[in-house]
């Protein structure tokens, strides 16, 4: 009995030391990447919106041990973004926290986003931002067990580690980006043929941030690489619109790809004269992130309000102890213009 759980918290401890590697290298992040603009790149700061708030929050691996949980919350808004306006701006503040593990390892991020729109000809547009604030890291030391506090056959508290660990450090953290959207057409079901893409190119880091609860350490976070692209297209003279979308991040000697499609369709139109009835549309859809996990994801939207809510489902070889559960999360969004408003007359 006791060598069988001996193997069990050998096996959890390798778990976890794996997964503390890959976030350390990666970073925090959101299945539902097309719900966290600003954290993909901020060239997508209020782009083709006036005003977007974004709610997120995911919870992870709790079959596991204690769960690793990340929030997150941002702002972005348009600056005299008008009709016929072809260049403005976009300003936009996001909010993230990560907690992760029984020592309760914590990631706090506060980022400013600026970002200029250009009209480059009909219906596209080219964008360009830079993002910039301060994070900080924090533990629970005194939830953390060393070796140096095993008397010989038991653990024992009152042994000092002889550790050092500071509460918690700050630093400073920035990105930029390139984004190109295009959008055309209409998305009313009587005609439904509109097209929307955007693809886009952003580094964030630049290796910058001392990422080490040591004062003298020289580990950094790595500079992190994401390209991303996404089509809506409308099938005309229906309800259904597909939305395929790529994403892929390189940090360090680590990578992840994502790819996969949503499906919505459009169950309720405005009404064009009177606004008395609003729009509505139901999304489903699933993506595969390479050798890691499935993600499905449902979503539903009211007017200018959605709601999101995806799992993912591990599949990597973390399996044997996740038993194939990974994590639940939850995204609320609110954006101006409505999101059924028609593409022509915002590109």
């Amino acid at each position: 009995m006791k060598k069988k759980l001996h193997i069990k918290q050998i096996v959890i401890l390798a778990f976890a030391i794996s997964l503390q590697a890959k976030l350390n290298a990666q970073d925090f992040h959101f299945s539902q990447f097309r719900e966290t603009p600003m954290l993909i790149n901020p060239a997508q700061t209020a782009l083709n919106k006036d005003v977007r708030i974004i709610v997120n929050y995911k919870d992870q691996w709790r079959s596991v041990a204690a769960p690793f949980k990340t929030y997150a919350i941002s702002g972005e808004f348009a600056v005299n973004h008008k009709r016929g306006k072809d260049n403005y701006l976009g300003i936009g503040l996001q909010i993230v926290r990560d907690q992760a593990g029984d020592a309760k390892i914590g990631t706090t991020l506060g980022m400013l986003s600026i970002n200029g729109v250009l009209k480059m000809a009909e219906f596209n547009k080219l964008s360009v931002g830079i993002i910039g604030g301060i994070g900080q890291r924090s533990i629970n030391a005194s939830a953390l067990q060393w070796g140096s506090q095993y008397d010989g056959a038991n653990f024992n508290s009152a042994i000092a580690s002889g550790e050092d660990i500071p509460k918690a450090f700050v630093y400073p953290d920035f990105g930029a980006g390139i984004a190109w959207s295009y959008g055309k057409g209409e998305k009313y079901i009587s005609a439904n043929d509109g097209v929307k893409a955007t693809v886009g190119l952003s580094a964030f880091h630049f290796g910058i941030p001392s990422y080490s609860y040591y004062l003298n350490s020289t580990e950094k976070l790595n500079t992190k690489i994401i390209g991303h692209a996404s089509v809506s297209i409308g099938i005309a003279n229906s309800n259904l619109l597909i939305i395929p979308e790529l994403i892929f991040v390189k940090q360090g000697s680590l990578q992840e790809i994502s790819m996969g499609s949503m499906f919505k369709f459009i169950t309720q139109e405005e009404s064009k004269y009177t606004k008395n009835k609003k729009p509505s549309a139901y999304s489903i859809g699933a993506h595969y992130r390479i050798g890691d996990a499935m993600i499905f994801t449902g979503m539903y939207e009211y007017s200018n309000y959605a709601i999101g809510i995806s799992y993912d489902v591990n599949l990597s070889k973390l399996t044997s102890v996740s038993k194939s559960r990974g994590g639940l999360e939850i995204s609320l969004r609110f954006v101006t213009p409505s999101q059924f408003s028609s593409t022509r007359s915002r590109i």
